[in-house]
């Protein structure tokens, strides 16, 4: 396992006074396009506004990055032990910290779907939230292990990943799985991971069945880019006035899938058909 973590050149250069302007700051993403070819375009736009305005704010969670570049290293590796003990897979991945432009907070990619991303400015320093958001992103590696060790190791090809069940599975096993690994907090923290606010659990719990009927339609009348980031990314939410609904939805669906079929079953059966089949009998219940 690599933790390849790029704050600490990117606080010496912030105390420089390099990244005052938009081609100091493009030079410090130029210095690691293992991480930033991938960041941008497919996660963050890098706009000239974007950038300016993130410059702008990066004075202010100046030192929140720093703690955090310090203390998610030994997160991950606390996090790798929890689960290696949990399932007996060890998720032996590379980890990039870095800050970027206030686009996500975290996700997986690289060619393998096994490299996990982390952008500092846009998470909490605090241990506790560190080690859900490692808990989670880690859990999207375990969650495909466990699939390639049930289904084999080209289960991957058979899967529809634009459809937006497969999404709801996608992230509903890494909660199920970061619930397990780290028992015990709230559950709005698992999807915030303290650097969110935690209002959209009270909208969810409020309108729980008209949400998964919304979910149910945007999904019948064709699902998009749009929808997607409606319902699961940060920068949505406008239809609902907060963001990643999705993932109380997502949490509840895969509970629920695993009290009928058991945790292997839940987590490994990615067939759209049945899970759109399960999913409409979940929303009539």
């Amino acid at each position: 396992m690599a933790i390849n973590n790029t704050v600490y050149e990117f606080m010496e250069r912030l105390d420089r006074g390099e990244l005052k302007t938009k081609e100091g700051l493009l030079d410090y993403f130029g210095r690691y396009p293992e991480i930033f070819d991938v960041y941008f375009p497919d996660y963050c736009p890098k706009t000239d506004e974007r950038l300016i305005r993130a410059i702008e704010q990066y004075p202010v969670k100046e030192e929140d990055i720093s703690r955090a570049g310090q203390r998610l290293p030994e997160e991950i590796g606390n996090v790798r032990d929890l689960y290696r003990g949990l399932t007996g897979i060890d998720a032996d991945n590379d980890h990039h910290l870095f800050v970027g432009a206030f686009g996500p907070s975290a996700f997986v990619a690289g060619a393998n779907k096994d490299e996990v991303f982390y952008a500092l400015e846009m998470l909490s320093p605090e241990p506790d939230d560190l080690r859900l958001v490692a808990a989670h992103e880690m859990g999207h590696v375990v969650h495909r292990r466990i699939s390639a060790e049930i289904s084999g190791e080209t289960w991957w090809r058979e899967v529809d990943w634009s459809h937006p069940l497969v999404t709801l599975l996608s992230e509903g096993g890494a909660l199920y799985l970061s619930k397990l690994a780290v028992p015990g907090r709230g559950r709005p923290a698992y999807i915030s991971f303290g650097s969110l606010g935690e209002d959209g659990f009270g909208i969810y719990m409020a309108n729980k069945k008209k949400l998964h009927e919304a979910f149910a339609e945007d999904m019948d009348t064709g699902w998009n880019e749009e929808k997607d980031k409606k319902w699961f990314r940060l920068s949505g939410g406008t239809r609902h006035g907060t963001p990643r609904l999705g993932y109380y939805i997502a949490d509840d669906f895969i509970e629920h899938r695993a009290e009928l079929r058991g945790m292997d079953a839940a987590l490994t059966d990615w067939d759209a058909m049945t899970l759109a089949e399960e999913f409409m009998d979940y929303v009539k219940r």
